[in-house]
């Protein structure tokens, strides 16, 4: 078996070997107790080096973070400030909405271009595919009529027959639409009780 040398056990410990190699340099490890020890060492300094770098960033003070993020809000206001001027002074109108709205196309102007023409196009087809009138449709022999809800009718009961009782349909219309309500009663209830 070919000897490990360092590179590939710093890999290893990183987990940045292909299923190759690293099925050999587990074989070596299996066998060798100095390459066993160098890979823990490996893990135990980079274990060492994430805590440290934890610790540091948490001896920053929060002023020194403030002062960063102030700076960098700042900066975006300033880069904000100044690209409606520019472009309300090259157009002759004092900035304002029109300035921003200019300001906001500039930068957006793909996406909307892009949309607009993604939604004519969509339009475009659902008027050119849109069935007409004169369109035949072919039925196959044992095919279910299809019709989409909007078109549909809903079925008008006549008569209900139910065993030993009776059965009464109402129909009430409100804003909504119409409601259905189908009361079934025993024949053997008297009336008056």
């Amino acid at each position: 078996m070919p000897a490990v040398d360092d590179l590939e056990l710093m890999q290893h410990a990183d987990g940045e070997l292909d299923q190759g190699t690293h099925a050999q340099v587990e074989a070596r490890l299996a066998t060798s107790a100095d390459d066993r020890a160098k890979v823990q060492s490996l893990g135990e300094m980079g274990e060492l080096v994430r805590t440290r770098l934890e610790l540091a960033a948490d001896d920053v003070p929060a002023g020194r973070f403030g002062a960063m993020w102030s700076a960098i809000e700042r900066s975006i206001d300033t880069t904000a400030e100044r690209a409606p001027v520019r472009a309300a002074s090259s157009s002759g109108v004092s900035p304002g909405l029109w300035a921003r709205f200019t300001s906001w196309f500039e930068r957006y102007r793909g996406h909307v271009l892009t949309g607009a023409v993604s939604a004519g196009a969509v339009a475009a087809l659902a008027i050119i595919l849109r069935p007409d009138g004169r369109t035949e449709t072919i039925t196959r022999p044992n095919a279910i009529d299809v019709q989409p809800a909007a078109l549909r009718m809903a079925p008008e009961i006549e008569t209900l027959d139910t065993p030993n009782g009776e059965g009464t349909v109402l129909n009430i219309e409100d804003e909504d639409g119409n409601t259905t309500v189908i009361w079934v009663s025993p024949a053997d209830t008297v009336e008056g009780i």
